[in-house]
């Protein structure tokens, strides 16, 4: 009889794109880019240098050098 492979959890992201004050509204119809990019991304990119998204198989982590959460108002909050 087979045994059942255990499952793994799930991947975890340390990073959410919509909260990182790295990204941009491009329009850039040369290379095919129209709506929000990760600016130090695309930089990369054209570079050709690797992604800076890793994921890290032991831990299922997935994590991004350039993300840089946006700063809270300060103001806002009294």
């Amino acid at each position: 009889m087979k045994r059942r492979r255990e499952k793994l959890p799930k991947w975890r992201y340390e990073f959410d794109c919509r909260k990182c004050d790295n990204i941009r509204e491009v329009h850039d119809p040369r290379k095919g880019r129209d709506g929000d990019y990760c600016i130090p991304c695309i930089e990369r990119m054209d570079s050709r240098r690797p992604s800076p998204i890793h994921a890290d198989e032991k831990e299922r982590v997935l994590r991004c050098e350039c993300f840089t959460p946006i700063p809270e108002d300060e103001e806002g909050e009294k």
